[in-house]
């Protein structure tokens, strides 16, 4: 049984029937509410949203830059293939082939078969 078939375990359904979410606050928020009523602005000052990045995420962010920036051809083969090609000895191997495009159909069939 191939691994990205997802079984009974790891099936996550989606509540369609949420209305409304209510947006969290921060601790700090009633504190803040004293300190507001007796500033000129008010409430609304009080009130802030803050965003932090763990540093797990930091270098996550780092590393996706980086691997953005990798180039996935080998050079090495790329050229290769081309001078195999220029001098007429690249050959192919009709049964990896073939077994690909029947590999590739078992997934296509499969993965429409999940929908």
């Amino acid at each position: 049984m191939p691994s990205d078939i997802p079984s009974k375990e790891n099936v996550v359904k989606i509540d369609t029937n949420v209305k409304s979410v209510v947006p969290a606050r921060s601790r700090d928020v009633k504190a803040d509410k004293d300190s507001a009523a007796a500033s000129p602005s008010g409430l609304a000052a009080a009130v802030s949203d803050e965003v932090r990045l763990t540093g797990t995420s930091a270098k996550l962010r780092h590393l996706e830059a980086e691997l953005a920036e990798v180039d996935v051809a080998d050079a090495g083969k790329v050229e290769a293939v081309r001078q195999a090609l220029a001098d007429g000895s690249f050959t192919v191997d009709e049964e990896v082939v073939a077994e690909g495009l029947i590999q590739e159909s078992i997934d296509n069939i499969t993965q429409q078969a999940r929908r």
